[in-house]
């Protein structure tokens, strides 16, 4: 934090300078009798890292963390990092994952059931998210297999999404946008589907949502939007795009290892683990056809917008 200070003269600012706390070359001392000088170090402001938790209390005040704090501490776990700040760039924010399935009966509350899967809706209508993005095809093949430790009997997977330093490099790809795992505008695009919702007008007042795949029904998203938790207010959270959701993919083990640490304190607070399946993404690729990414081949590929997919939702913070 800076600050600033009053010394009457220059042997108390030179002692202030070169104390125990602070010390500072190239110091240049002005000729006036009294004056002000500021103390220019500045604590680093922490960011979230990769897994770290955050944390809501009951004023609604967020922080977060590595460690899995005491129930003691009065706090509840609403997210989990999948995204550190500036990840994705310089000016990324952080990318959280919620702790609860999306749900078209509570959609402000979402579930801890793993079976709670929904429609994108809008079959047979495109709603302009597709900005020119494809599947990446390797080698031939009809997916593109993310990189991860874990997935064994997969060949022409996507080089690693991830460089010596654990920041996402997606150098690999050549013309990186062309394809869909460099979409991270999860939030404009899940914005425009929520405007195509006009078959369900009072989505944002409504106890449930309709779950109907058709044109001008959206229920995935309404379920994002209406999602809050404390801390947190609806229309902050919203569907992945391609790029954000691969992480979970990615780091599925990782993922699933915090999720069970986590689950050890608050077990009615979180799902357990990410599942093998397919996970909702907001990358449309055609009329009829969205974006998924699935964690038990490790894949990206498309699939029908009326087929019932499990989601979970992302905040930016």
């Amino acid at each position: 934090m800076k600050y600033l200070k009053e010394f009457n003269n220059h042997d108390a600012y030179a002692a202030f300078i070169v104390g125990a706390n602070f010390i500072t070359p190239n110091v240049l001392l002005c000729n006036n009798e009294k004056h002000v000088h500021y103390n220019p170090y500045i604590p680093p402001v922490p960011v979230p890292e990769l897994l770290d938790i955050l944390y809501s209390d009951t004023n609604g005040n967020l922080s977060f963390t590595s460690e899995v704090l005491p129930v003691s501490e009065g706090k509840t776990p609403i997210g989990l990092c999948i995204a550190p700040t500036g990840f994705f760039g310089e000016n990324e924010k952080a990318r959280w994952m919620s702790l609860k399935y999306m749900n078209t009966t509570t959609p402000e509350t979402g579930t801890l059931s793993t079976t709670s899967m929904i429609y994108w809706g809008n079959y047979g209508t495109d709603i302009n998210t597709i900005d020119n993005i494809q599947i990446t095809h390797i080698g031939g093949t009809n997916y593109s297999y993310l990189t991860a430790e874990w997935i064994t009997g997969t060949t022409d997977k996507i080089p690693s999404l991830f460089d010596e330093n654990n920041n996402w490099n997606i150098s690999v790809l050549g013309t990186v946008n062309q394809y869909a795992v460099t979409d991270i505008d999860g939030k404009n695009k899940t914005d425009k589907i929520l405007a195509t919702a006009t078959a369900q007008a009072t989505w944002q007042t409504d106890t449930s949502i309709i779950d109907n795949s058709g044109a001008n029904y959206a229920p995935a998203a309404c379920c994002c939007a209406r999602y809050h938790t404390l801390g947190t207010h609806a229309g902050d959270w919203y569907i992945g795009a391609v790029g954000e959701m691969s992480i979970i993919v990615v780091k599925r083990n990782e993922i699933n290892e915090k999720l069970a640490a986590i689950n050890t304190i608050y077990s009615n607070d979180c799902i357990t683990n990410i599942n093998y399946g397919d996970y909702l993404t907001s990358t449309e690729y055609n009329n009829n056809s969205l974006y998924l990414v699935n964690t038990s081949m490790g894949d990206i590929c498309s699939d029908r917008k009326n087929s019932r997919i499990r989601s979970l939702a992302i905040l930016q913070y």
